[in-house]
This record gives C-alpha cells, sequence and structure tokens, in this order.
C-alpha cells in the first residue's frame, strides 16, 4: 500500500485535496509510474468544476497539465526510464481506430482525455502508456516544465495554419492561450501580428512576446488580414475574425465554443476565405515545445502568475478564477 495525494472536485465549485492509501500493483509493460512535481490549472478545467464541461463532470480528479518525475517503467518500456523529467500528452488515444493509426491521436473518437473523459493527472504518483510521456533536458527548471502543455497547443494551432497567412496576423484573445499563440507566431516566422484584448497588462506581455501592436476590443479600423486567430470564439468574436480576414485567407477558431454560431456564409465563400480549427495536438508539437523552452525561445516569466503547495488546492483554484491571473501552477513535491 502506498499514500497517494489528489486534487478532487467532489462537487460543483468544490475543490478539496485528499490522502489515499492505493494499492500499486506491478506495471503493465507498456505502463511508466510517475512522481508529480507541478500540476497547471487550465480554463477548461475551471469549466469542469462549474459544471459547464460537456464531458468532464464532478466528482473527478482534475488536471491535464504535468511535470513530472519517471520513477518506475514496465519491462516493455524504451522511450524514458526512471530519473527522466517529463511531460504528459493527456490524450489516451484508443491506438486502434483510423484516426488512431494514421498518427492523428487527437481526432480519436471518443476522445479519452485526463481530467475530463480519463482520470487527471492532479494526483502525486500515477501509472500511465509511457507513449504519452515526453522526457525534457533536466537542466530545464520544474515550473517552465510545466508551462509545456499550453505552448504545445500554440504550436500545433499555429502549425495548421496554410503557408502564407503569416504574413499579417490578427490574434483575438490574449489568455494564457493568445499569449503562447503570439510567441509561436513569432517563433515560426510570422511577419506582423496585431492583437485585440481588453486587459491592459495583458496588452504589454503580448507586445513583449512580439505583438506588433495591440488593440482593445471595439478599436480595429477597416483592414484585414492574411491569417486571423481567434482564442475567444464566441459569436462576436468569430464573426469578426471572418469579416477581417482578406481574400484567400485564413482563419482559425482556437477557442472552445460554447454552442453554435453564425457565420458570414456568403462572404466567406465567394472569395474563398477558409475556416479551419485547432483541436488539441499531436507528439511532434510536444516535442517541437519542449524544445522552444529548453532552447529559451518561449518565455514563460511572466505567463506563471502564482505558485500553490497542494494543500492549498482550493485556494489556487480561485485564484486561478481572477482576471489578473494567467497561468496558476499547483506545486506536488521538489522533484
Amino acid at each position: 500500500m502506498s499514500v497517494v495525494t489528489n486534487i478532487l472536485f467532489p462537487e460543483i465549485n468544490e475543490v478539496i485535496t485528499e490522502k489515499k492509501e492505493i494499492h500499486s500493483g506491478p506495471l503493465k509493460e507498456h505502463e511508466a509510474r510517475i512522481s508529480a512535481v507541478y500540476v497547471g490549472i487550465c480554463g477548461s478545467d475551471l469549466h469542469v468544476l462549474k459544471g459547464h464541461h460537456p464531458v468532464g463532470k464532478p466528482p473527478i480528479v482534475p488536471g491535464h497539465e504535468i511535470a513530472a518525475l519517471v520513477t518506475e517503467v514496465g519491462a516493455g518500456v524504451t522511450n524514458v526510464k526512471p530519473g527522466d523529467h517529463v511531460v504528459v500528452d493527456p490524450i489516451m488515444a484508443c491506438m486502434e481506430c483510423p484516426a488512431c493509426k494514421s498518427g492523428r491521436f487527437n481526432l480519436c473518437i471518443p476522445p479519452y482525455v485526463a481530467g475530463f473523459r480519463a482520470p487527471g493527472v492532479a494526483r502525486s504518483s500515477q501509472a500511465l502508456p509511457a507513449r504519452n510521456l515526453h522526457r525534457a533536458p533536466k537542466s530545464l527548471p520544474w515550473e517552465v516544465l510545466a508551462f509545456a502543455e499550453p505552448a504545445t497547443c500554440a504550436r500545433h494551432c499555429v502549425n495548421r495554419m496554410p503557408e502564407g497567412t503569416l504574413d499579417d496576423v490578427l490574434v483575438i484573445g490574449a489568455g494564457t492561450i493568445g499569449l503562447s499563440i503570439i510567441q509561436a507566431l513569432r517563433i515560426m516566422g510570422a511577419n506582423k501580428v496585431t492583437v485585440i484584448e481588453p486587459d491592459e497588462n495583458k496588452c504589454q506581455l503580448a507586445k513583449k512576446y512580439g505583438a506588433s501592436r495591440t488593440l482593445k476590443p471595439g478599436e480595429l479600423g477597416d483592414e484585414s488580414f492574411s491569417g486571423v486567430i481567434d482564442v475567444v470564439s464566441n459569436q462576436a468574436t468569430l464573426m469578426e475574425s471572418c469579416l477581417k480576414v482578406k481574400p484567400g485567407g485564413t482563419v482559425m477558431c482556437m477557442g472552445v465554443p460554447a454552442g453554435n454560431v453564425e457565420i458570414p456564409l456568403p462572404h466567406m465563400q465567394r472569395f474563398e476565405r477558409d475556416l479551419i480549427f485547432s483541436g488539441m495536438y499531436l507528439p511532434d508539437d510536444f516535442d517541437t515545445a519542449i524544445q522552444w523552452l529548453a532552447e529559451g525561445l518561449f518565455d514563460t516569466e511572466d505567463l506563471i502568475t502564482d505558485i500553490f503547495p497542494v494543500e492549498k488546492s482550493a485556494e489556487a483554484y480561485i485564484r486561478a478564477q481572477e482576471a489578473d491571473s494567467i497561468k496558476v501552477l499547483i506545486k506536488f513535491s521538489d522533484g
């Protein structure tokens, strides 16, 4: 028997930290056991907490962003070893469907993602498929590695933008993912980036990370862009995105829509304005994002606003809901 500490959403809008005695059986051949160091709080975790997520509902152990230490591996595991520093791809793909067989694990249906349909990673120790673990240099600080998942989201999003659309890009929304996308755009060679964001502090960070200019909602004039990335994706922002993209340009829906929205279809169809989507990520996105972090290309210094010990997880989730919060981390151990 061993004692495992985990975070639990027992009911809507309730967070507790609990300790449990569990029997840790032998690992399967393809599994690895990890010890959590940091777990990040994402906006989708807050949707689960509030009861607004379509799949993840309390009671549930949350979490899909984690930096962890490998403590044990199964007999058939070759990609990681005990002592490795890793992040977890939370997509628990079936590996049997056509999408998985083609390498598009993010399109596996039904999607089993940690913290939603699958058990969350906000626990001190757990066994996972070793294929879901991505190694990082041990020189990379743990709290920086904990930002790998948002950076991975950003890399996948920008990597899906067609060639030629990065000449003049509009980004709507500069929260955690928006600021990550701005950095990904800079790293991946975008020429000019305009950002729409109401919060002044986030506007300043957007400029620091590569935005050419920032505007408040309603300040954008009569101009258009080769590419638009909508990180909010509500009715108003998607309509604006479609109306502000140039003929032949691309609108990327990056935010998670709360429901159906209308788009100006005749305006899009006649001049071949494309609307595409970004849904999570692929293994290569993790490896690239870790490389960005290790090489200092992707800056997390001002993105991690708070770190809470796991014993104060309830306070951490309250803080994560405040407007000036960007990324809140929960510390499980020293690694």
